[in-house]
């Protein structure tokens, strides 16, 4: 296993040195499970999601190649072009700063319950985010089911050079994430159309992201249907698109079942959308964690499936 702290200074002083020790790593990862697979004729996927997880907390970021097929790619880079198409001229003027120009489609999770069970039906984002993101003393679920909740989905293709920066709000240099973000590219991305960038190891740094390290940066440089994960405390930013072309992603931010969503997603979701979801989606979502609006409905914020709601407008009782 590479030592985080040695892949953060070699990246940040030597960029080509910190590529090839995550290059290293990837390919020995990738090849022991490969090995494995030939032994025995099976898909060891606990050993595949193990590499991941293990690149996750030394390097701060995992590379999982060809996640999903080319079929559901297409359909799902057709289904966001439509959607930003159609609510391009609805978004706010008060959003962040970094997001404006940029082609953006905020709440997947209200467009198409297809973006949901692509991004909450897959095995390996579920094993991945249960080890870092649920909480063991959340009892009211079943322990085999997840606890951790949606912080916000989108799609995006970047434009502009997106400056170095975290998502977890603060540094700290703990062993549990509370935020980590998961991204399903739609489309290839490369250094000339603006792929993203990080300093492997960043995560554990305790500092605020700096600005002098985007030259020093890793590029990511992946394929459609690629899929990417990265602790929310990686120094991370993309580079310019250079091209006339898009760079569409879908982006899901999750969160420990605590952090404050980004919108209000359990009493904005479709009931046409929230009666296809299965009860363990519905607590992704958020409805087994939602504050009470007094004393006198309840007390306890970690609720049971048993407590879910039928409709989305009782989320609250």
């Amino acid at each position: 296993m590479i030592n985080e702290q040695q892949t953060f200074a070699k990246a940040s002083k030597h960029p080509a040195a910190g590529h090839k020790l995550i290059e290293e790593h990837v390919e020995r990862e990738m090849k022991q499970s490969l090995a494995s697979h030939t032994v025995d004729g099976t898909d060891d996927m606990g050993s595949t999601i193990s590499s991941y997880i293990n690149s996750i907390e030394s390097n701060g970021y995992a590379y999982i190649p060809q996640a999903f097929s080319r079929a559901e790619i297409a359909e799902a880079k057709g289904l966001v072009q439509s959607w930003f198409d159609k609510t391009v001229s609805e978004q706010s003027e008060r959003m962040p700063r970094l997001n404006r120009d940029q082609a953006m489609v905020y709440n997947l999770q209200n467009k198409e319950i297809a973006f949901i069970k692509m991004m909450m039906g897959n095995d390996t984002i579920e094993a991945i985010l249960k080890h870092f993101l649920n909480d063991q003393w959340f009892t009211s679920l079943p322990p085999d089911s997840p606890n951790y909740i949606l912080r916000s989905f989108l799609a995006r293709s970047s434009n502009h050079q997106m400056p170095m920066h975290i998502d977890s709000f603060v540094p700290y240099t703990g062993s549990h994430p509370f935020i980590m973000q998961c991204s399903i590219l739609l489309e290839d991305q490369t250094e000339k159309n603006g792929c993203t960038v990080i300093v492997p190891g960043s995560h554990r740094s305790d500092r605020y992201a700096s600005q002098e390290s985007f030259n020093d940066a890793v590029s990511i440089e992946a394929q459609a249907g690629d899929l990417l994960f990265w602790d929310s405390r990686i120094w991370h930013g993309a580079r310019e698109n250079r091209t006339s072309g898009t760079r569409w992603a879908m982006i899901a931010t999750f969160c420990r079942w605590w952090i404050k969503q980004a919108f209000d997603i359990p009493g904005n979701l479709p009931q046409e959308i929230y009666d296809q979801l299965t009860d363990s989606q519905k607590a992704v979502m958020g409805y087994c964690s939602v504050p009470y609006d007094n004393e006198q409905y309840g007390i306890d914020m970690k609720r049971s499936y048993d407590l879910l709601p039928k409709r989305v407008g009782d989320y609250k009782i």
